[in-house]
């Protein structure tokens, strides 16, 4: 049976709105603290070393991790008190970045300090975050599952736009070492705030937690996501799209930068375009009726981004030579809003079609496998992508990736399950 502690027999939420508000406001401060403290730190990084690798470990350092671990966290979270599991984490990563505050006013902010640092929090957040999504159909009732979703994708979006921007004012203003301390507070926060959350709101009956060995646990998970012909299909296309997607935005960055030569500052508002559509359309999606079929909404969106994935690529033919920058700048901000706005139509309804349709009992394993499968895959489809950047041309690898994705939009059209589950 799941464990009990003095976290669980605090007084719980009852109210189905309250406990998605609180699990929201501890998400927002939490991301917002994370988003500032990253993009200070990878700021910080370049400038002291001046190695564009030195920036690129950092980002290899977070991964790995989550690639290699998060099928253990998967088990932990389905056999282990939930609430417990995300609260601890939260708890350990405040306290991490405290001690790494208090080390750096003595001895200083150093590379490998940095990077330890960074491996320990991509450790805590893998548990964190496997465990909190596995968690949130038991936060809500049915009819609010829509609704939580979205919201959360929400606020990952405005922590996108908003965490760097704050960053960059707070850089200029307060030592690097504060930055340390200002996420460690939020995160200490964000686990007070789950302390209130009632995790079993929407709970079923699940039978007795077994006892197995952890390659055991995730070998059944395995074989569970194999027997749900709807989240297998979900499993294979989230990897297939994320070696597409991974060779694409390798391909973005080049056409932009090198072969139109954009700066700086006009491809971060390209960027931000890309995360103002995810949250424009996050919340349009919150207020479609919960009570409908989303299966051509999210065919019609994978299309959508299919084709624009394919014309991204257009502004570099020679017959656009002569175009002024100014238009060629609003065809890629227009087309970053709308492939954000595109990717929630289809992610959003996959995560919500994967809560819905997985046991209580297996939750944290399948987003275990989900979170293994679906980043292992992005380093072959990166450095596809680089190779065909540097040697072939961005031109056609973005009509491939357009015209793959097109070709799995129209493989998941023909698979009943999905239709039935969205």
């Amino acid at each position: 049976m799941k464990s009990t502690s003095y976290i669980n027999k605090r007084n719980i939420i009852n109210s189905p709105n309250i406990n998605m508000l609180v699990f929201l406001l501890g998400k927002l401060v939490s991301l917002f603290g994370t988003r500032i403290m990253n993009f200070a730190i990878g700021l910080y990084v370049l400038k002291v070393t001046g190695s564009g690798m030195s920036f690129a470990l950092t980002m290899i350092v977070s991964t790995i991790p989550a690639i290699i671990i998060s099928p253990f966290a998967g088990v932990f979270a389905d056999k282990l008190d939930r609430k417990t599991v995300v609260v601890i984490t939260d708890l350990l990563c405040g306290t991490l970045l405290m001690v790494t505050y208090i080390v750096t006013l003595r001895i200083g902010l150093s590379l490998n300090l940095i990077l330890i640092t960074i491996f320990l929090l991509s450790i805590f957040n893998t548990f964190f975050n496997i465990t909190m999504e596995a968690s949130i159909p038991n936060i809500v009732d049915e009819s609010r599952l829509t609704k939580i979703n979205s919201y959360s994708s929400s606020i990952t979006s405005m922590a996108a736009i908003v965490g760097p921007t704050l960053g960059g004012l707070i850089y200029g203003l307060v030592p690097i070492e504060m930055f340390l301390l200002i996420a460690g507070i939020c995160f200490i926060l964000s686990a007070i705030s789950e302390t209130f959350i009632n995790f079993n709101f929407n709970n079923t009956p699940v039978s007795e937690k077994s006892n197995e060995k952890i390659w055991s646990e995730i070998k059944s998970g395995l074989n569970y996501v194999k027997s749900k012909k709807a989240i297998f299909s979900i499993l294979a296309f989230s990897i297939f799209t994320n070696f597409v997607f991974s060779a694409y935005t390798v391909s973005l960055p080049h056409i932009i930068n090198i072969q139109l030569g954009f700066n700086s500052e006009q491809y971060g508002l390209i960027q931000s375009s890309s995360a103002i559509g995810s949250l424009i359309f996050s919340i349009i999606y919150s207020l479609l009726p919960d009570n409908k079929s989303k299966y051509k909404h999210f065919i019609s969106a994978l299309v959508i981004l299919s084709i624009l994935m394919m014309i991204t690529g257009i502004p570099t033919l020679s017959i656009f030579n002569t175009a002024p920058q100014s238009s060629l700048l609003l065809y890629f901000i227009l087309l970053n809003f709308s492939i954000g706005g595109a990717l929630m139509f289809v992610n959003l309804p996959a995560f919500i079609l994967i809560q819905r349709e997985t046991s209580d009992e297996y939750r944290g394993r399948v987003n275990g496998l989900f979170g293994t499968m679906s980043l292992s895959i992005q380093p072959l489809g990166m450095t596809i992508g680089g190779l065909f950047t540097d040697y072939i041309s961005s031109f056609i690898l973005v009509l491939i990736c357009g015209i793959l994705s097109l070709a799995i939009s129209f493989i998941l059209s023909r698979i009943t399950e999905l239709k039935e589950g969205i």
